[in-house]
C-alpha cells in the first residue's frame, strides 16, 4: 500500500495531536462547532480516520448536553474511523471552546489509550489521554443514534478503534461495509461502487428516521 507521503509531498496536517498538547482536541472541536454554526446546519458529516474520531466524539459531546434537543447532524459517515477521545489531564487550558461536557462526568466512559500514535506526536508524560469504550458509552444512555455508516478495512492496522466506533452507534441504523484494504479510501471501481451503496443506504435511513 503507498503511503501518502509516497504521492505527495506535503505539507501535512492534522486535527489535533497529542505531541502538541491536549489542548488541541477540544480546540478541534471548537473550530468544528464554529463551523457548524456559522455555515450550518449540516444534514450529514463525513470523517476520515481521526476525522472520523473528532466527529464521533462531538456527536457524543452534543447528545450529553441535548438530551431531548435537535441532533448535531442526521447522518454522519465514518471511513477507517478512529475511536473518539477524551483529554483527562492536560498541561495547558484550551483557548475559547464553548461550554462542552465536563472531563469529570465523560471520564468514566473511557479507557487510557495506548495508541498507535504517530511517530513524533506521542502523549507528553505530564497528560492523559483516554478512549471512549463502546460498551460504557451505550450503558450510560449515549449511544450515537443518528444513522450512521462504517466503511472500514480488514487489513487496516486500526481496524479495533473503526469497530469499537461502530459498536457505539444504534445497530438499527447502521450500516457496515470492510472494503477489505488497508487504512485508505479504496480507488478501484468495484469498491467505490460498494462504498457508494453502503452510503446511499445510511442516506435512505436518515430520510426514513427524520
Amino acid at each position: 500500500m503507498a503511503l501518502i507521503k509516497d504521492i505527495f509531498a506535503g505539507p501535512f496536517y492534522t486535527w489535533y495531536s497529542p505531541g502538541l498538547g491536549g489542548h488541541t482536541l477540544a480546540e478541534a472541536k471548537a473550530e468544528l462547532l464554529d463551523l457548524i454554526e456559522a455555515e450550518g446546519p449540516f444534514d450529514a458529516c463525513l470523517g476520515f480516520s481521526q476525522g472520523g474520531a473528532l466527529l464521533a466524539a462531538m456527536i457524543i459531546d452534543h447528545q450529553k448536553k441535548n438530551p431531548f434537543g435537535p441532533n448535531l447532524f442526521q447522518l454522519a459517515i465514518f471511513i477507517c474511523a478512529g475511536s473518539p477521545l477524551l483529554v483527562t489531564k492536560s498541561r495547558q487550558e484550551p483557548e475559547d471552546i464553548g461550554d462542552p461536557p465536563s472531563v469529570a462526568s465523560m471520564a468514566p466512559l473511557t479507557t487510557p489509550w495506548l495508541g498507535p500514535y504517530v511517530s513524533g506526536h506521542e502523549p507528553h508524560p505530564d497528560e492523559s489521554w483516554n478512549v471512549f469504550v463502546a460498551d460504557k458509552v451505550r450503558e450510560a444512555g449515549l449511544t450515537i443514534a443518528i444513522p450512521t455508516a462504517h466503511i472500514y478495512g480488514a487489513k487496516d492496522d486500526t481496524l479495533s478503534e473503526s469497530l469499537n466506533l461502530r459498536d457505539m452507534c444504534e445497530p438499527r441504523r447502521r450500516v457496515e461495509l470492510d472494503h477489505g484494504c488497508g487504512h485508505e479510501v479504496p480507488r478501484a471501481p468495484h469498491l467505490v461502487q460498494k462504498m457508494t451503496a453502503a452510503i446511499q443506504k445510511a442516506i435512505h435511513n436518515a430520510v426514513v428516521a427524520h
